[in-house]
């Protein structure tokens, strides 16, 4: 949260209702300063410790609905996906996203993937550190690397999160797809799928689909459209707009 942002909640704060408190005090105050007895400074004891109470207890409130404290650390705002390989052995899968940060501060956060083949990717990020990442060892799980930030990223404030991954599939074991796991809202996904190695006269169209996050594992995908491949550029690209939350999204493809 930025100095003036904060600076004007503050502000906020002591405006509305807490004025009329405040007032009521000062005036109660003034009304018992001429009044010399016992009885008159604990009534205004007491009614000053319950304002303060009183103040306490709103700050609190104020400042948890600032920081909006959820589950999720973030929001992801939009993604763009690229998938790429020049002769189909060797394979560049890389992110973007523009992310929201929901917490106070956030220093580093998981990147879930999925790779279906047989050799660990290479994990890399030009715009993070990459200080972990996990095998399941399970396919129906996904993998997770932790990417660190260069700096602490703040409530409300957004960035761009990088995830980079080099793939060796010279099994042919990988399969043909990109798939999306949707648990939050985001606006749009870009997918750009290019086909280096795919000869001149391919011409297959790529399948949309989705699936429910809850549904059992050899679940079928519901088809969507399908997308054609543009020979020019060999290369697969659509726009998701507002996915469904609750879904797995996938393009899939003749490999």
């Amino acid at each position: 949260m930025s100095y003036k942002n904060f600076t004007t909640t503050i502000c906020s704060i002591f405006s509305g209702k807490f004025a009329f408190f405040a007032s009521l005090a000062s005036i109660l105050g003034l009304v018992f300063l001429f009044i010399a007895n016992k009885l008159a400074i604990f009534i205004a004891l007491a009614f000053f410790c319950l304002m303060l109470l009183t103040f306490t207890i709103y700050l609190i409130y104020t400042l948890y609905k600032v920081l909006d404290i959820k589950q999720t650390d973030h929001e992801n705002r939009s993604t763009f996906i690229k998938y790429e390989t020049l002769d189909g052995n060797c394979i560049t899968y890389e992110t973007y996203k523009l992310i929201q940060v929901k917490k106070p501060v956030l220093t580093e956060m998981d990147y879930n993937f999925k790779w279906t083949g047989t050799h660990l990717p290479k994990i890399t990020s030009d715009l993070q550190e990459v200080i972990n990442i996990v095998d399941e060892h399970d396919p129906t799980k996904y993998d997770r690397a932790l990417l660190k930030f260069k700096k602490p990223i703040y409530y409300n404030q957004s960035c761009v999160l990088h995830f980079k991954a080099i793939l060796d599939d010279v099994d042919k074991v990988s399969l043909p797809h990109v798939e999306t796991r949707i648990t939050s809202e985001v606006d749009i996904i870009h997918y750009r799928i290019i086909l280096k190695n795919k000869p001149l006269e391919f011409s297959k169209n790529a399948i949309l689909e989705k699936r429910k996050i809850t549904s059992a594992i050899n679940a079928s995908f519901e088809k969507i459209k399908e997308i054609s491949f543009d020979s020019t550029t060999k290369s697969y690209e659509y726009h998701l707009l507002n996915p469904e939350i609750g879904y797995y999204y996938r393009i899939s493809w003749k490999k």
